[in-house]
C-alpha cells in the first residue's frame, strides 16, 4: 500500500518512462520519424479545459479515478485511519498535439508501442521511492475499445478533437502508512506510600 501522493506519481512515472525510452532509442538511431524534442508531459485536466491547452508534444492526463474490485483487507484497530486503505483504477487520456500528420501519428503510435512493451511499472520505474510499499507495482492497459468515449470526452471539455487514446492503470493501493500490529499501550503512573493515609496526623 502506498501513500496518498502515489496517485499523482503514477502519471509522472509513465511520462518519465516514455521520455527515458525516447532518449535511449534516439541514442541508438532507432527513433525516426518520432520527433526527438517534442514535450512529453503529465498535465492536469484543468490544462486541457483551460484557454491555453498544450500546443505541441504528447500529454498524459488522468481524468477519472474509480474504486477497484481488488479490495484491501482491514483489521480491527484502535485508530481506523491507520489501517484504512483503498484500491483505485486510474483512467488516462494520451493525446498528441503536434501540428503535422507525420509527427502526430508517429509520436502517438510510438508511445502506444512502448506502453505495450512495458505494461508493468514496479519500484524500479515508479517515482517517489519510499512513498511506495515494497513490492508495489501497477499495470498499464489500453482502454480504447469504445471510440465514442473519446469523441464525448473532447466534446465535454469544449476542445477540438485531437488524435488520442485511453489507458487504464490498475491497481493503485493507497492508505495512511504501515499498519500497526496491535493497539498502542496506554502508560499509567502509580505512586506508593507507607502506612494508612487516614491515620496520618492532620497538618
Amino acid at each position: 500500500m502506498a501513500e496518498l501522493g502515489a496517485v499523482n506519481l503514477v502519471g509522472e512515472s509513465i511520462a518519465a518512462l516514455l521520455r527515458a525510452r525516447r532518449s535511449l532509442l534516439q541514442a541508438e538511431g532507432r527513433l525516426d520519424p518520432v520527433p526527438p524534442s517534442a514535450d512529453i508531459a503529465h498535465v492536469p485536466l484543468a490544462k486541457l479545459v483551460g484557454t491555453s491547452p498544450p500546443s505541441a508534444g504528447l500529454s498524459l492526463t488522468c481524468f477519472h479515478i474509480a474504486r477497484s474490485d481488488h479490495t484491501l483487507g482491514r483489521g480491527s484497530m484502535s485508530d481506523p485511519s491507520r489501517g484504512a486503505g483503498l484500491s483505485l483504477e486510474l483512467t488516462y487520456l494520451l493525446a498528441c498535439w503536434s501540428s503535422t500528420s507525420v509527427d502526430e501519428q508517429a509520436l502517438l503510435s510510438w508511445a502506444m508501442l512502448e506502453l505495450d512493451r512495458y505494461p508493468i511499472l514496479d519500484q524500479g520505474q515508479l517515482l517517489g521511492g519510499s512513498i511506495w510499499e515494497r513490492g508495489e507495482q501497477v499495470q498499464i492497459a489500453p482502454d480504447d475499445s469504445d471510440p465514442e468515449r473519446l469523441f464525448r470526452f473532447w466534446d465535454s471539455i469544449k476542445q477540438k478533437y485531437r488524435l488520442s487514446t485511453l489507458y487504464k492503470v490498475r491497481v493503485v493501493r493507497i492508505g495512511y502508512g504501515p499498519q500497526t500490529d496491535a493497539p498502542p499501550v496506554a502508560a499509567s503512573r502509580f505512586e506508593f506510600a507507607h502506612g494508612d493515609p487516614s491515620l496520618e496526623p492532620a497538618l
